[in-house]
């Protein structure tokens, strides 16, 4: 007793500092606004009410630990690398990037998000590693346009 904590005080209205008058159970029970004088029930303030949030149902739990394992493993690129690439790709066209073109190592791509970034690998037919000033991504090539088919 004696203590300051916030609390919402219902002649203010809005969220000050109180002095706890009394407490029942070892939990706060009456205040005293400092602001007013005015004496209440303690109401927690908007900062210590936590909303109480359901457990994810196992499906749920599987795609926040797919969702978390994707953010979590991106492969992250020196910058010096991304240089050298630039460097070495330096007379080459720079082309923007396209799903539906196909791409060759060492090749630079502009990408409308990402920025300029080289070619580090082609993994398959489909899929290309390609090296950005701040990390690596796997993007698509050679998709055909809707309609195509």
């Amino acid at each position: 007793m004696g203590d300051e904590t916030d609390s919402i005080c219902p002649r203010c209205k809005e969220e000050t500092i109180h002095r706890v008058v009394a407490m029942k159970e070892k939990k706060i029970y009456l205040v005293i606004c400092t602001r007013c004088n005015s004496q209440h029930r303690y109401r927690p303030s908007l900062a210590t009410i936590t909303r109480k949030v359901p457990l994810p149902s196992e499906r749920q739990a599987k795609v926040l630990k797919k969702v978390e394992s994707a953010r979590t493993f991106r492969p992250q690129v020196s910058l010096k690398e991304w240089q050298a690439l630039k460097e070495v790709a330096g007379e080459m066209e720079t082309l923007p990037y396209d799903p539906g073109a196909s791409y060759s190592e060492k090749q630079a791509v502009a990408h409308p998000t990402f920025g300029l970034g080289f070619v580090g690998k082609v993994i398959d037919k489909s899929k290309i590693e390609v090296v950005f000033e701040y990390e690596i991504k796997i993007l698509v090539m050679n998709r055909p346009k809707p309609g195509q088919e």
